[in-house]
C-alpha cells in the first residue's frame, strides 16, 4: 500500500506587516519572520516507526509576493530536522507550470480553478491532487500545528482502510485531536451568548459518543482535517467542495456520504494538536460558521433522486453537526448574535456589537445560497473526475514537475533499504509491455500497479537466499538476476538466468519458504508485489485480484513442472541452464 502523508503549512508577511486586501485568510499563518510550528510537526514524525511513506509539504503563503521567501524558510526547517523520509515541497510555482499545462491542453475553467493554494477547501483539494499524482493508495492528511506522538501512528491509520466493517467500505478514517490538557474536547470557555449557539456543547456530546465509547471503529458524523486518512477510491472520485470557506473536514464527509463513500472514526488514531492563539474575533468566526452551516443545509435540502448516489439528511449527522442543520439554525442565528451583541456592548465595544447584529442581516440576505447546491456538487464532482483524467494522460510530464521538488531524502532505514521512488502510472506501462499482464483489463492493472514497490540491487547482491522467508513477487524491469543452489560438493550450481520483463516469486505466494539463491548478475531494479498487498487487492475488488491469482497459478504450474526435472537433470550433470 503506497501511503503519502501531505502536510499544508501556511506563511503570512512579516510580523511587522499587516494583512493585505486580497491576502488569503487563516486562522494563524506564520510570518515569514518566525519560527513558527512546521518544524516541531516534522521532527515529531521521527518517532513513527513506519518510514514506508512518501512525505510532500504544500507551501501555501497568504500573497504571491512572499512565496519565495517563505519557500526558502520551509527549506530551512526542513534540512534542520533532517527527516529520514522520501520528501517533497511542493509551491504555487509548480502549480502554475500545471495549470499552464491544463490551458495549453484547453481544459474547461471550471477543472482548472480547482488547481489553488488559496483557501481551506483548495488547500484540502491539492492534498488529494498531490496524492494521485504521487500514485498513493493512502492520503493522510495532518496539519502543520499538530505532533504525531504514537509510535505505530501510520500503521493505525491504514489497518482498516480499503477494507469492509458492517458491510460497508472503509473508504476515509477520522483521526482526532488531543489538546494540551491530553483530552479529545474543544480548548474553549462557555461564554452566556452559547446558550443558544452551542456548537461546542454539541461537539463535546458527539465526541463523547464517538471517540469516548466502544467500539474501537465506528462510522462517524464528524471528521478532522488534520487527521484524515482517505483511500485512492474516494480521492478519485469526490473533491472538497471549494464553495465552503470553513468546516471543510465535515463538508467533505458530508459529500463523501451522498456518493456512497464512508468514513469511520478509529479511536485509537489520536494526534496532539497545538495550534497558536487564534487572532480573529468572536463575531467574525461566527460569521463563517454562519455561511457554513446555511451552505450545507441548503445542500442537503436541494437534494434529489440521482443513481449511484444516496439521500442524506441532518438526522444523519447527529448530534454534530446534525443539530445546525435543521429548521432551527436561522433562529439559532438570530438569538445568539442577539445575546453576542449584547455581551459586546456591556465591554463597551459599539464596533463588535454592530457586527454581531450585521451577521443577523446576512444571514438572511447574503449568507443563504441562491443556486441549487447539491447540483453544484454534482458538477463539481465531474470537474474534478474531468481533471483527474487529464492528469492521467499527461502524468509522466506532471510527476516530472513533481519530481524536480524531491529534497533528495531518501528511505535509509534497514528493512526497507533497496526501495525506490516510482509512480503507479510508470509501472502501469511497465504491465502492459509484459505478455503475463498484456490480457489484463486496463484498470486491473491499474488497480496492481497502485500495489507495487520498486527495489534496487546492485551487482552480486543477493535479493533471496536459501532459506529466507519471503512472500513477494518480482518482476525484473532492468537488470539480470541468476538463480542457483550449491551441489553436494559446495559448488554453485547456475539453474538459470533472467533478464529485464522475466518474473520469479510465484511460488512464494504459496509457501514462504525459499530454496533457491537468487542474485544480481547487474544493477538491477525490480517491481515487486506482497502477499499482503495482493489479499488487500483480492479483498477490495475480487474480480481484478482472482484474475492475477490465476495468472500466477497458471504460470506456477508450468515453471515448477519445469523447473524440478531441469534442477534434478543439472545435479546430475553439474552445468549451467539458462531458463526463460
Amino acid at each position: 500500500m503506497r501511503k503519502v502523508i501531505v502536510i499544508p503549512t501556511y506563511w503570512s508577511r512579516a510580523k511587522d506587516e499587516s494583512w493585505r486586501e486580497g491576502d488569503a485568510v487563516y486562522d494563524h499563518p506564520t510570518p515569514i519572520d518566525a519560527e513558527g510550528t512546521l518544524g516541531r510537526t516534522l521532527d515529531s514524525l521521527k518517532g513513527m516507526s513506519c518510514r514506508d511513506f512518501t512525505l510532500v509539504i504544500l507551501l501555501c503563503p497568504t500573497a504571491e509576493e512572499i512565496a519565495s521567501e517563505a519557500r526558502s524558510r520551509v527549506f530551512e526547517i526542513i534540512e534542520a530536522v533532517g527527516l529520514d523520509v522520501q520528501t517533497y515541497v511542493f509551491t504555487p510555482s509548480e502549480l502554475n507550470r500545471i495549470k499552464y499545462m491544463a490551458y495549453e491542453n484547453e481544459i474547461r475553467h471550471e477543472c482548472t480553478d480547482l488547481l489553488s493554494l488559496y483557501g481551506y477547501a483548495n488547500v484540502r483539494n491539492m492534498c488529494l491532487y498531490i496524492s494521485y499524482i504521487a500514485g498513493a493508495d493512502v492520503a493522510v492528511l495532518i496539519d502543520d500545528d499538530e505532533l504525531v506522538e504514537k509510535e505505530n501512528f501510520m500503521e493505525l491509520a491504514t489497518e482498516f482502510i480499503g477494507g469492509r466493517l458492517y458491510g460497508k467500505t472503509v473508504d476515509g478514517i477520522a483521526g482526532y485531536y488531543l489538546n494540551k490538557y491530553n483530552n479529545y474536547y474543544d480548548d474553549v470557555s462557555m461564554e452566556p451568548w452559547m446558550t443558544y449557539w452551542d456548537r461546542f456543547g454539541s461537539k463535546a456530546a458527539a465526541f463523547d459518543k464517538i471517540i469516548g465509547s466502544e467500539p474501537r471503529i465506528k462510522p462517524t458524523p464528524f471528521a478532522f482535517g488534520g487527521a484524515m486518512v482517505i483511500h485512492r477510491n474516494l480521492f478519485k472520485t469526490v473533491p472538497f467542495d471549494p464553495r465552503i470557506t470553513r468546516g471543510e473536514d465535515i463538508d467533505y464527509l458530508i459529500n463523501a456520504k451522498m456518493f456512497g463513500f464512508y468514513f469511520f472514526l478509529d479511536r485509537e488514531l489520536s494526534i496532539k494538536h497545538l495550534p497558536p492563539p487564534k487572532s480573529h474575533p468572536v463575531w467574525k468566526r461566527f460569521r463563517e460558521d454562519i455561511y457554513r452551516f446555511l451552505y450545507e443545509k441548503r445542500k442537503i435540502e436541494t437534494q434529489y433522486e440521482v443513481p449511484n448516489m444516496n439521500m442524506v439528511s441532518p438526522e444523519d449527522f447527529d448530534p454534530y453537526p446534525g443539530s445546525f442543520l435543521k429548521e432551527e439554525l436561522e433562529d439559532m442565528i438570530f438569538k445568539a448574535n442577539v445575546m453576542l451583541s449584547m455581551d459586546y456592548m456591556a465591554c463597551g465595544d459599539v464596533d463588535s456589537a454592530r457586527e454581531s447584529i450585521r451577521n443577523i442581516y446576512l444571514s438572511k440576505y447574503d449568507a443563504m445560497p441562491k443556486d441549487d447546491v447539491f447540483t453544484h456538487l454534482r458538477k463539481l464532482q465531474r470537474s474534478w473526475r474531468s481533471l483527474l483524467q487529464f492528469t492521467k494522460e499527461n502524468m509522466m510530464q506532471i510527476r516530472k514537475i513533481l519530481d524536480e521538488c524531491d529534497m533528495g531524502c531518501a528511505f535509509e532505514y534497514e528493512q526497507e533499504r533497496h526501495v525506490q521512488d516510482m509512480t503507479s502510472k510508470e509501472v502501469e506501462v511497465m504491465l502492459s509491455g509484459m505478455e503475463f499482464f498484456s490480457e489484463m483489463d486496463e484498470g486491473f492493472r491499474e488497480l496492481l500497479a497502485g500495489i507495487a514497490k520498486v527495489k534496487v540491487f546492485e551487482l552480486d547482491e543477493y535479493i533471496l537466499k536459501i532459506g529466507d522467508k519471503d512472500n513477494s513477487f518480482y518482476i525484473i524491469k532492468t537488470g539480470a538476476v541468476r538463480i542457483s543452489r550449491l551441489n553436494s560438493e559446495g559448488e554453485e550450481v547456475v539453474l538459470g538466468r533472467l533478464s529485464e520483463g522475466d518474473y520469479f516469486g510465484e511460488s512464494n505466494i504459496i509457501s514462504e519458504d525459499i530454496n533457491v539463491d537468487i542474485i544480481a548478475e547487474d544493477l538491477t531494479q525490480l517491481i515487486t508485489f506482497s502477499e499482503d498487498e495482493m489479499l488487500n487487492l483480492i479483498d477490495a475488488n475480487p474480480k481484478a485480484g482472482m484474475q492475477v491469482v490465476m495468472l500466477f497459478l497458471r504460470e506456477l504450474a508450468q515453471k515448477l513442472s519445469s523447473l524440478n526435472s531441469r534442477y534434478m537433470d543439472a545435479i546430475s550433470r553439474n552445468i549451467e541452464l539458462d531458463i526463460q
